[in-house]
């Protein structure tokens, strides 16, 4: 679960109060709290199952906020005084959490969606609250800076922005998504346009480096945050194989999407594979060292 800056000072005050080390997890195990820890610790199977009762686990307590999708608080310690300090904590907590869901703005309740947090009859109830239409063709953009936050961002990403239709939203410190409506007759070339449009932006705006990632279009808002990963997925894939290029398509990455998912060992067990007895007598020694190689050098850059 994401949080944005407001419910993150809250959680901050309460955790604050307590005098103890304390520490708050989200689902994954990445520390969340205090900002700048960055270290994801192993959840107990036991805790993951029964979140909202509390476990001592190595000389610290550990409990959920919620059963569905919980936010993880640990204290250090293991005493009768310790259990009770951390119920109340994920109690209050979790009410903070709830609360500022229920009154999610437009902006918030996009978030929730790209990040596959609201689904079903929440995905359409926040849908309808805010006038999101669930059927609408729609990509997501998503943009990565390292050197400026998002506020500055968002505002240096104002002028590439339609407000009636598209939706931007921060989805980390250094990241913001954009939830951009498509006509039908919209296509590679137009969204190029507009990503370079708002790379050249921001670099007037800043003076800093983005990256930008675009999914492939989705027909409806239950699919979004596919789309979000995919536009996320773009970036990390794209600059693996392009350490120069800025702006990456999902659906231009077909080759270096099939190469990124190949295992380590993937030059020993392919060519083993493909290059058999059966085979080789089709190709030279050259050739069989050039492809042999080809695939040495992908195993390498995994």
């Amino acid at each position: 679960m994401y949080l944005d800056h407001r419910v993150t000072a809250k959680i901050t005050q309460i955790l604050e109060q307590i005098d103890m080390s304390a520490l708050l997890m989200d689902s994954n195990g990445t520390v969340v709290l205090p900002e700048g820890d960055n270290r994801q610790l192993s959840l107990p199977d036991q805790l993951r199952r029964d979140p909202t009762t509390p476990m001592v686990y190595g000389g610290v307590t550990l409990i959920g906020t919620d059963e569905r999708q919980p936010l993880y608080v640990c204290l250090r310690g293991d005493s009768a005084e310790v259990r009770s300090c951390a119920i109340l904590c994920a109690e209050m907590i979790g009410m903070l959490v709830r609360v500022d869901l229920d009154h999610a703005t437009r902006e918030q309740a996009v978030r929730l969606m790209l990040r596959g947090e609201a689904e079903g009859t929440e995905l359409e109830a926040l849908a309808a609250e805010h006038g999101i239409p669930m059927e609408k063709r729609r990509c997501v953009i998503y943009f990565y800076a390292a050197e400026v936050d998002t506020a500055a961002a968002a505002a240096a990403l104002e002028g590439v922005i339609d407000p009636e239709t598209d939706v931007l939203t921060d989805v980390g410190r250094h990241s913001l998504a954009l939830m951009k409506a498509l006509g039908e007759e919209d296509d590679f070339e137009q969204l190029e346009q507009l990503a370079a449009a708002a790379e050249n932006t921001f670099m007037m705006e800043t003076g800093a480096t983005v990256y930008i990632g675009v999914s492939d279009p989705r027909e409806d808002l239950s699919l979004i945050a596919e789309a979000f990963e995919e536009a996320r997925g773009a970036i990390n894939i794209g600059r693996v194989y392009n350490n120069t290029g800025h702006v990456f398509f999902y659906g231009r990455l077909l080759l270096e999407r099939f190469l990124y998912d190949l295992p380590a060992d993937a030059s020993a067990r392919y060519s083993s594979q493909i290059f058999n007895r059966q085979t080789a007598k089709l190709f030279n020694d050259e050739m069989l060292h050039t492809i042999e190689t080809f695939f040495e050098n992908i195993r390498k850059q995994l």
